[in-house]
């Protein structure tokens, strides 16, 4: 027969919950932690937002933070079709009460879950105040439980842009070297600034060559720190690479099915990024066959 022997501490504590419960009160118990929200912008459409979303969203997965990838695109989500998934409702059917978080968030490669938004919809198109704080209380409910919140936003500088952006804890400005890519990114990270939301990191996506990536981020970051006296710090490229290309014809996240540099480069973005969310914690277990990363910046 074991015996059990409790120490003074713990009849302490039982007998204190004991009490409680006897006299109909709740023990307090710690809230649940937020996971920190991480945006993909850009100023300007088509120059990777969702592509570069997906597959930093699909490595984070892989490496065992429980994360949810969220369509954040206004009345243009895709998400959901560029992962070729099934979607039972969407981030506007949480929003006006539809359906509930499980419903709503559906599961998609390399362990990622995906909250999809809808195509053609007007509400968060609009950019109302109201609409859009709604919308982002609709995905703070969906994301109880996950370790990490990647967010796709769309092109501009609207409400429904600006907003994701101050709630989350890093954003991430995608852009090409392209000149007209580069202004409108220009144009949103001085939106941000004026909003009073921290500076986001620079990501050249589509460069021919490491160098060209990194003078194009040096150009943009030269024309803020001139003229908005704030320096936009580098954090990653992904280089031009027709397997990425393919991938997306394919509506497979190029970190499941593609290889070679590029997919180092988007490694070497993930790692980046997720050193800079302090107090990101892992609650899953990585994939075995899942992506290696290298070790993220102290």
């Amino acid at each position: 027969m074991t015996q059990v022997t409790m120490t003074e501490e713990t009849m302490t504590r039982v007998s204190t919950e004991v009490a409680h419960q006897a006299r109909g009160l709740l023990v307090p118990r710690p809230a649940p932690r937020a996971a920190p929200w991480l945006a993909v912008t850009g100023g300007k459409g088509g120059v990777g937002k969702t592509l570069v979303a997906v597959n930093l969203a699909c490595l984070a997965a892989a490496q065992g933070y429980r994360t949810m990838l969220v369509d954040l695109d206004p009345g243009l989500g895709n998400v959901d079709v560029q992962l070729r998934l099934t979607r039972r409702a969407t981030l506007e059917d949480l929003t006006a009460g539809r359906c509930s978080p499980a419903e709503a968030v559906v599961a998609g490669p390399q362990g990622v879950h995906v909250l999809a938004g809808q195509s053609g919809a007007r509400e968060l198109a609009a950019g109302q105040a109201g609409y859009v704080a709604a919308t982002l209380a609709a995905v703070a409910r969906a994301a109880r439980g996950f370790d990490l919140v990647v967010c796709d936003t769309g092109a501009g500088i609207g409400t429904a842009v600006i907003e994701p952006l101050r709630a989350s804890r890093l954003a991430l400005v995608v852009t090409t070297p392209d000149p007209t890519a580069v202004t409108d990114a220009y144009a949103l990270c001085k939106i941000m600034l004026q909003e009073g939301i921290a500076p986001p990191g620079v990501v050249v996506n589509r460069a021919r060559t490491r160098d060209a990536a990194f003078a194009t981020a040096a150009r943009l970051s030269a024309v803020s720190e001139k003229f908005l006296r704030t320096r936009l710090p580098w954090r990653g490229w992904v280089r031009a690479d027709a397997g990425i290309e393919a991938s997306v014809l394919e509506q497979k996240p190029f970190v499941a099915c593609g290889a070679g540099p590029a997919l180092d480069d988007l490694r070497a973005l993930c790692a980046t990024a997720l050193s800079e969310l302090p107090g990101l914690r892992r609650s899953g277990v990585a994939l075995a066959s899942g992506p290696r990363m290298p070790a993220a910046r102290a």
